[in-house]
């Protein structure tokens, strides 16, 4: 709408002026015309130069194995001259009956200082179930989160922002279970934002809604949706991930993902028990954990998209805490 808004107050001012001739007139209008139509079929590659620069870091990280993968995530943040620290964990879960111990390591990067004290965590986990080159699931969540990092260092914030990428999240949540245990911030708690699954589709997917744990965030999420314009969907419930450890707390929470059109009511009809029939069964899911979850299938798009919803919604936060 900027671009509809600016092309025709721009050629009526030029019309009023110049007062040339109506043909003339009528080929800048045809001309207007198709410039917007290309604008708006190829926005990422004319209004949005972040889309290609995390489709750069996704195709970087996808088939690395888990150590491989933090690796890559320190050697990005290198380039970015940003201070992170590596929070390593060992712990033991009971899994199948028996015991398992888990090692890992969640990378930390604090940013802003926090006028009013408060504290927020934007999430994205940076493992891959075996066998996955994990392009989508997690490497889209990965390039999202790095790309915030970017744009949230040159920022003022009026609170503390931790951007984690969690370990172990497919054996269990571990990395994120362990970073909740051992905060020393939940007394300062405002949101956590949790980036699953960011690379495929057109559509923005956000849950779960409505537990109890959304209601200062959820409305900031949907005026979100309003400015930025993308198609939005929100949903009650939302496949397990790391938003769960902060929601078992009562910390604020919610989790983004970006999604074909129509996933949202496939995925939730599936967490509902639904039986899923071939043509039910969500987009994403065909490619999700399996060796089909390749750069191919994701778009530099989808994650602009992220990127733009997700600092949106940063921004809001920021703005509900402005110190007078």
């Amino acid at each position: 709408m900027l671009f509809r808004s600016f092309a025709i107050t721009k050629l009526t001012v030029y019309e009023l002026k110049t007062r040339i001739v109506q043909r003339k007139l009528d080929m800048l209008k045809r001309i207007a015309l198709l410039s917007l139509t290309f604008l708006f079929l190829a926005p990422v590659q004319q209004d949005n130069p972040v889309g290609p620069e995390l489709y750069r870091i996704v195709q970087g990280i996808e088939g690395l194995h888990d150590a491989e993968r933090l690796s890559y995530i320190k050697k990005e943040l290198n380039k970015l001259n940003v201070i992170y620290r590596v929070a390593k964990f060992d712990t033991t879960i009971r899994q199948g009956g028996e015991s398992k111990q888990i090692s890992g390591e969640n990378i930390v990067v604090r940013v802003g200082r926090g006028g009013t004290g408060k504290h927020v965590v934007v999430g994205a986990h940076s493992d891959a179930v075996p066998n996955s080159p994990g392009a989508n699931d997690n490497g889209g969540g990965v390039a999202v989160l790095i790309g915030l990092i970017k744009t949230a260092k040159q920022q003022q914030w009026n609170f503390t922002i931790d951007f984690c990428f969690f370990d172990r999240e497919e054996d269990g949540l571990i990395g994120s279970a362990v970073f909740v245990r051992n905060s020393r911030d939940k007394e300062r708690h405002l949101a956590m934002i949790n980036l699953d699954v960011e690379g495929t589709g057109e559509e923005v997917y956000v849950g779960p809604v409505g537990k109890g744990d959304d209601n200062f965030i959820m409305p900031l999420v949907r005026e979100a949706a309003r400015q930025t314009g993308f198609a939005f969907e929100e949903r009650s419930v939302y496949p397990p991930s790391d938003y769960q450890p902060f929601a078992r707390e009562g910390l604020e929470n919610i989790s983004i993902s970006i999604v074909p059109k129509g996933d949202a009511d496939k995925i939730t009809d599936l967490l509902r028990g639904t039986q899923p029939t071939k043509e039910s069964f969500p987009e994403v899911l065909k490619v999700m954990h399996t060796e089909r979850d390749s750069a191919v299938y994701v778009t530099p798009s989808a994650l602009a998209m992220s990127h733009e919803f997700t600092k949106t919604v940063l921004m809001l936060l920021n703005e509900s805490q402005k110190v007078e």
